[in-house]
């Protein structure tokens, strides 16, 4: 490998209808379609009947959710793009979101993005999102840090916003996740400004690390240089939307969407530059030529790579006991335009094999969580979706149903 509420509901309503795809609004442009070619039969796929789970549907009547976090004790919290925080008790969808949810942009693709729950929120009751903040002609990414006490959030304070704002609904990272080093990471989009992707002065593109109290920490890559963002991780990207740093490897893994072709799951480490747009596996939607090279000397390779796209757009690793044993370890993907559920069985940072799920089973899927008792969760991605739960046919292939 080469290093290589009710007005923002309609305010989103109304984005949507203008989006270039009106059929499908909740498709939106920054995310690729299945290659019409490909085969309708893929051999990494697992059919239903030799997959001894069901999905239960825990809530629907969601509006355009795109992320859920796990609480301590057991409630569930959900973000609806149009600008909610929704609680789940007990199966049980609660009527009444959140208070005191920031004000977001909350169009195409943008709004209220992803929810992270502080380690020690048992203590603290402190979470963290991640959402669009000003106009469609000069938009940021924010992370906002606040305080969960009862159903409302107090103690807010801004403690990050990309720079420079630009313009553009589409393609804009926005996921959260706590490294192996406890610092906290955003990703961020090029918003279709490929060039975005390369410049050191800009956040998009980018993936970002910086303090729970927003400052910055001292050992970050470009940290100290006048040509370079301070706040800046890894560069090169194209729209991750897949992060993790608790895989138990000590290192942080992404997935980014691809063009037409070329999603990837990258190994990310400090000051890589991870090559959009000067090398991929992908071509423009039209089928124009980006780059004609794949691979680069300092340019970090992918460690597994998709063509066609799926549509990449969220990553975990599985930890529980759930699951079948061997399942502990590997990494678990939720599909947008491959409309699927990927594992793919690790070894030694290598991916050794691909399997695919519920192909086309409940369409589109936004996020995958592994909740503490080791469950896994599945959100739809659609303007009035469910979140779902995978559930043991049996108890002969669950290795336990409560917590060990």
């Amino acid at each position: 490998m080469s290093i290589r509420s009710g007005f923002a509901t309609a305010m989103f309503a109304a984005c949507l209808l203008g989006t270039p795809d009106v059929s499908r609004a909740e498709i939106g442009s920054d995310e690729p379609h299945l290659d019409t070619a490909q085969p309708p039969e893929d051999p990494r796929d697992v059919p239903d009947s030799d997959f001894p789970y069901e999905l239960r549907k825990v809530a629907d009547k969601l509006e355009s959710p795109w992320s859920l976090a796990f609480l301590p004790d057991g409630r569930i919290l959900v973000t609806e793009r149009p600008g909610r925080l929704r609680v789940i008790i007990g199966d049980q969808l609660q009527p009444e979101p959140v208070s005191g949810v920031p004000s977001v942009l909350c169009c195409s693709h943008s709004g209220l993005l992803d929810v992270l729950v502080d380690p020690h929120f048992s203590d603290n009751h402190r979470i963290f999102l991640s959402y669009m903040h000003g106009t469609p002609e000069a938009g940021t990414i924010r992370i906002s840090s606040a305080v969960l006490e009862g159903n409302e959030l107090i103690d807010k304070r801004v403690i990050f916003e990309s720079r420079p704002a630009a313009n553009g609904l589409d393609q804009i990272g926005g996921r959260l996740a706590f490294g192996p080093d406890h610092a906290l990471y955003l990703t961020i989009g090029d918003r279709f400004q490929m060039e975005r992707a390369q410049n050191l002065l800009d956040d998009g593109g980018k993936i970002i690390r910086i303090n729970t109290d927003g400052s910055i920490p001292d050992d970050n890559p470009f940290v100290g240089r006048s040509d370079a963002l301070p706040e800046i991780f890894s560069y090169g990207h194209r729209n991750p939307q897949g992060l993790i740093g608790n895989v138990g490897d000590g290192q942080l893994w992404a997935v980014e969407q691809g063009p037409k072709g070329g999603d990837e799951l990258n190994l990310v480490t400090a000051g890589s530059n991870y090559g959009w747009p000067l090398v991929t596996y992908g071509t423009n939607y039209d089928g124009t030529i980006i780059s004609d090279k794949t691979s680069a000397p300092d340019l970090v390779d992918p460690v597994h790579y998709w063509v066609p796209s799926l549509a990449t757009g969220s990553l975990v690793s599985y930890y529980g006991n759930v699951m079948p044993d061997d399942w502990r370890g590997d990494f678990l993907v939720g599909s947008l335009a491959g409309e699927a559920l990927i594992r793919l069985r690790m070894d030694s940072g290598h991916v050794v094999k691909e399997e695919r799920y519920l192909h086309h089973t409940i369409g589109r899927i936004r996020d995958v969580a592994v909740a503490p008792d080791g469950y896994v969760y599945l959100l739809q991605d659609n303007s009035e979706a469910a979140l779902y739960r995978i559930e043991p046919l049996t108890d002969q292939v669950a290795r336990a149903k409560s917590p060990q």
